[in-house]
């Protein structure tokens, strides 16, 4: 099984690649809270059929990684796919290093907070960044949706993550675009419904004022939100696009928190053409791939 230690926890992950090719690009592609590596199942095929490496992982106490009492933070999420990406081709041949030097990073919600986070540690190492309804530490969130995450913390606290997480987050408006495709909510539905919630008994952990040193980051980043998602996403969105050196942002008609799950084929078409317009400007020797 493809498991590896890192920061201090087992983290399971996928690595695919192209059929008989190995000096390709890799794309790593992070979930948002209370999901899975799963969340990516319509992007991976189309990734690897233009020619990408593509791993997927499940970000600590999620899905089939370790669920430790502790170290639910950015710098900790950073630290981890660190580690991750220092040892991929720990079982490749030998003539292979045994890190990934580059790597494009996909994240969703959450996802794309360690995106941030992980970019501002590594800027030597980020091809570009794609932010997807993205988090952003550091960002003063409406009292609204404030005052529903604290109940979500609340309930697990007092009756346990599984009736905090069927009771109080599932049916919560930021999940009200993919609700209205059953098949996919289903998807959805056994995921959060399998998350086990270490992460809301843990003591919270101070954001990281990445919202601050957003202009630090050059790589090319393409922001993506839906035009449904919650307010606060929406501003993050444009916070985003507004102070990132190299940033565009993609407003997604008729989509939702997770445009992934709810509008995987047009999702596909905006990440696989910001992927290879990014893998172009490179090979022509761009300015970190310029976009």
């Amino acid at each position: 099984m493809p498991y590896a230690y890192t920061n201090g926890i087992v983290t399971f992950y996928e690595d695919a690649r192209p059929q008989g090719r190995t000096d390709v690009p890799t794309v790593v592609l992070i979930h948002g809270a209370t999901t899975s590596l799963r969340l990516w199942d319509e992007q991976v095929p189309p990734l690897l059929e233009v020619g990408f490496r593509v791993v997927r992982y499940d970000v600590r106490g999620h899905g089939r990684s370790l669920v430790p009492p502790l170290g639910y933070s950015f710098p900790t999420y950073a630290a981890d796919l660190t580690d991750l990406l220092d040892r991929l081709n720990v079982d490749r041949p030998i003539t292979e290093a045994l890190g990934v030097d580059q790597v494009h990073l996909v994240g969703l919600s959450m996802g794309g907070g360690i995106a941030l986070q992980w970019a501002l540690l590594h800027p030597e190492r980020t091809r570009s960044l794609v932010l997807v309804d993205s988090a952003l530490p550091g960002f003063g969130y409406s009292e609204e949706f404030a005052a529903q995450v604290q109940e979500l913390v609340e309930v697990a606290r007092q009756r346990g993550p599984r009736a905090a997480l069927e009771e109080v987050w599932l049916p919560h408006p930021i999940f009200d675009g993919v609700r209205r495709f059953p098949d996919r909510f289903a998807r959805l539905r056994e995921m959060v419904l399998s998350h086990p919630g270490a992460d809301l008994l843990a003591e919270a952990a101070e954001a990281p004022p990445i919202i601050d040193r957003l202009s630090e980051i050059y790589a090319p980043v393409l922001v993506i939100v839906g035009e449904m998602d919650l307010p606060d996403f929406q501003l993050i969105a444009q916070v985003l696009a507004a102070n990132l050196p190299n940033a565009r942002l993609e407003v997604m008609a008729d989509c939702g928190h997770i445009p992934p799950l709810e509008r995987p084929e047009e999702f596909n078409r905006l990440l696989l053409s910001f992927l290879q317009e990014v893998e172009a400007s490179q090979k022509r020797g761009g300015d970190h791939g310029r976009i």
